[in-house]
């Protein structure tokens, strides 16, 4: 067998092994890192062009098979466990808080951004305060802060703690919220790799981005906000959206890679998929997803 040919075989292999692992959430890797270092193997092929003798091209090969392997170890940020299991372990001193913001009665508009820190994060409940959070961590800790201006008010929630030293199949960093239904939300998570299950349905909620590593993401949005945008930039992923069939609902698809089920949308001369009763729904919400190797279903209910 030819030496290239062995080459483009592994190379091959070890990518898939990555972008599977990746893509059921065993391991999590930082492809934004490893994608960065891809020039690396353009130079090494630059120069196998340039070399002709066979044991030279072996040792080249060979070198370049370790850096992708390197990359690969690298790259992988996270335990072999599911994500279910990775937040929820055992190990080390586990640090609970609890944050509450009461709700002033003059608020119509308020924000939540999260910050840092990979994790399993849950929106099941209401409250009649503001906002009800309660963390638990052996990885480290949040910080919370608040600011009011006129009608408005944002809170943030920041993950400060050793984002990638994981104790493996021990580690644990879970956030649990509860929102008031009162106000409008905006809602911005920026995260590592996750685990998301946000029941969005009794809020109004005009915009709610999450941005995430190898993530596990169920959101589940209402219609009482006249338009809600969602806006979801993933590693390799599985993502579940369900949308009332009361709303007319557009996709903005930019997942080449990805396994996508939109049952009962129509994909438009412009590239947009949407709901049969799109222009005809009174409400509307806007999905724009953007994910690496992954699995997207937006699910009517």
């Amino acid at each position: 067998m030819k030496v290239s040919r062995l080459f483009a075989g592994v190379l091959i292999v070890l990518l898939g092994i990555a972008l599977f692992l990746s893509n059921y959430n065993i391991l999590h890797f930082d492809w934004e890192y490893f994608f960065k270092m891809w020039p690396v193997l353009l130079v090494l092929a630059g120069i196998s062009v340039l070399v002709s003798n066979p044991k030279w091209k072996a040792v080249l090969y060979a070198v370049t098979i370790v850096l992708v392997i390197v990359w690969m170890i690298s790259a992988a940020t996270s335990g072999w466990r599911s994500l279910s299991n990775v937040f929820d372990g055992e190990g080390g001193n586990v640090r609970s808080q609890e944050f509450t913001q009461e709700m002033d009665k003059d608020v119509k508009r308020a924000s939540l951004t999260i910050s840092g820190g990979a994790g399993a994060f849950t929106l099941k409940d209401t409250t009649s305060d503001l906002l009800e959070a309660r963390s638990e961590s052996n990885i480290g800790h949040y910080s919370f802060d608040s600011d009011k201006e006129g009608t408005a008010e944002s809170l943030n929630l920041t993950f400060e703690g050793k984002e990638h030293n994981w104790h493996f199949g021990s580690s644990k960093n879970t956030l649990d919220l509860s929102l008031n239904t009162r106000p409008a939300w905006d809602l911005d998570i920026n995260v590592g790799a996750c685990s998301v299950n946000f029941d969005l349905s009794p809020y109004k909620v005009r915009r709610a981005s999450i941005k995430a590593g190898a993530s596990s993401i169920t959101l589940r949005v209402g219609d009482k906000a006249d338009t809600t945008s969602l806006r979801m930039e993933t590693g390799a992923s599985k993502l579940a959206i369900y949308v009332p069939e009361s709303a007319g609902c557009r996709i903005m698809d930019n997942a080449e890679l990805s396994s996508k089920s939109f049952a009962g949308f129509t994909k438009g001369d412009d590239g947009f998929y949407r709901s049969p009763n799109y222009d005809s729904a009174k409400k509307k919400v806007f999905i724009d997803v953007q994910a690496g190797v992954s699995s997207v279903k937006v699910i009517r209910y």
